[in-house]
């Protein structure tokens, strides 16, 4: 006997056993973009430092990814009920995980805004194709707690994200420091 399927996605049945882990998987592609603007937000004076940024590159730096993801979110919302959910959050998590690599690679200003731009782009890809794929992978109560993952999700990434920011330039500083 096979599991019972729900609604499909982009033409192909989701096995309801499955449904669970698809949950956590855009939960977790959600939970990336978050924690990039959150964790950005604490770690750019060291940034700054690093890469010799001055306060109107910084702003940059931080409106680039910002302006990006919210000006396209329609407009990618749109274009994942036109070309399918699941292509358009996998391109967006290619094209947010590779410029992720390109920032922390960047050398220059120009490279580093260019690379959040990126990010956005990925972002906004990732965050409306996330929820349509929660609307059409569950139904009723189960629809219900799965919203309530995702939404949670970014609510605790949220708060964590400047902690983890913190953490994070907390213990590069005494690595910068070490002989």
């Amino acid at each position: 006997m096979t599991a019972p399927t729900l609604e499909s996605i982009d033409g192909k049945p989701v096995n309801s056993s499955l449904r669970w882990i698809a949950l956590g998987a855009v939960s977790l592609g959600v939970a990336a973009t978050i924690l990039n603007q959150t964790i950005s937000n604490v770690a750019i004076p060291a940034i700054s430092k690093e890469i010799g940024l001055t306060t109107e590159n910084a702003t940059w730096v931080n409106a680039a990814y910002a302006l990006t993801f919210a000006s396209l979110l329609l407009l990618m919302g749109r274009l994942a009920d036109l070309v399918g959910r699941r292509k358009i959050f996998i391109t967006g998590l290619l094209i947010f995980s590779a410029s992720s690599i390109v920032v922390a690679l960047t050398q220059t200003v120009g490279q580093l805004v260019a690379a959040r731009v990126a990010q956005g782009i990925g972002a906004a890809m990732i965050l409306p194709a996330s929820l349509s794929l929660v609307n059409a992978v569950f139904k009723g109560r189960d629809r219900a707690i799965a919203f309530a993952v995702w939404g949670s999700t970014i609510g605790i990434v949220s708060a964590i994200g400047p902690l983890l920011g913190g953490w994070i330039i907390g213990v590069r500083r005494p690595l910068e420091s070490s002989p």
